[in-house]
């Protein structure tokens, strides 16, 4: 893999959080991102390539179950969708063997507010903020314009937990669309239901048409740039539809390395369902000025232990920030 991939392969998503006594702050975050990707003007720094598009979503009688969040309550909730590809160029290729992506905002008829931003892949390519921010900084270009190959070498020989994420995208093939590929919430969540019971999950969305990857003939020719026009096309035809899958921790597992899944024999449940309905015809829309960082729903869904979620709304802010001055 390429010094160019790996860059792009850890700015998949802006993770923060504390892990040692001095944790980096969100500006530092940001700055690594700048350092590794250039400076944050328009785009965001990461997945910058991308669509929106909206739908809704209406739980299952699990959902309500297992949580008291708003969302679950079985209702009709209106969704602001962003499918995207990582990199930090918004040209990036549609065939790369990168992470695609979902975000998404619920917004319940009461006015409230729940975001998420999912990947591709079951792993992150970061166990702690340092170790993000450190990454990030190896591979800043040099005067040649490309990384100090020393540097990353030496980052990866301290972490080798770096390359988990980029080897599990090695070993498969790139989504045929934003519509067929499912999509990780990487980390860990406290559930809470009516009865005050708390139980720790993780989540995928899961393509109901099923999963599909391009073959080698199809990364060949498909170009870099048709995932767009095909999801427009598909969602023309019929809505396109995720289901939302919870994986229950078992003793053992670990709640705070989000590089490290959760084996797939976890007890499993389908908590509700995405709609995605309309798709923006062109770029720009409504998911534009979003950063997707309101990621807890208290009183039915509260951050793990893992310390990238607690910080991690605090880097996206000083993006938005960024980008929109």
């Amino acid at each position: 893999m390429s010094a160019r991939s790996l860059i792009l392969g850890f700015a998949a998503l802006l993770l923060a959080g504390p892990a040692a006594a001095e944790p980096p702050t969100p500006e530092a975050v940001v700055d690594a991102f700048e350092a590794a990707l250039g400076p944050i003007t328009t785009y965001r720094p990461s997945h910058p390539k991308g669509i929106c598009a909206s739908g809704h979503f209406v739980a299952t009688p699990d959902g309500a179950r297992y949580s008291s969040a708003p969302v679950f309550d079985g209702q009709r909730v209106e969704t602001i969708i962003r499918f995207g590809v990582a990199g930090g160029n918004p040209r990036a290729s549609d065939v790369a063997r990168s992470t695609r992506s979902l975000a998404i905002r619920f917004e319940t008829s009461r006015g409230d507010q729940w975001d998420m931003a999912n990947i591709s892949a079951p792993i992150f390519g970061a166990r702690t903020p340092e170790m993000l921010v450190a990454g990030l900084l190896a591979r800043r270009p040099g005067p040649n314009g490309q990384p100090d190959a020393d540097a990353v070498r030496r980052y990866i020989e301290a972490n080798p937990e770096a390359m988990r994420q980029g080897r599990w995208l090695a070993s498969v093939a790139p989504p045929a669309s934003w519509a067929t590929t499912p999509y990780w919430g990487v980390n860990a969540f406290r559930f809470k239901s009516a009865d005050g019971q708390e139980r720790l999950v993780r989540w995928v969305f899961e393509p109901v048409a099923g999963t599909q990857r391009l073959s080698e003939e199809e990364m060949r020719t498909r170009g870099t740039d048709f995932l767009g026009e095909e999801i427009r096309r598909r969602v023309a035809q019929g809505p396109v539809e995720f289901d939302m899958v919870l994986q229950f921790a078992q003793p053992g597992d670990d709640a705070s390395d989000p590089t490290v899944a959760w084996p797939d024999d976890r007890p499993r449940a389908t908590v509700g369902r995405l709609t995605v309905t309309s798709v923006e015809a062109g770029p720009g829309g409504p998911c534009d000025g979003i950063s997707f960082m309101n990621l807890d729903m208290e009183p039915g869904v509260a951050f793990s232990d893992d310390p990238t979620l607690h910080a991690r709304p605090a880097p996206y802010a000083v993006s938005l920030t960024r980008r929109t001055r």
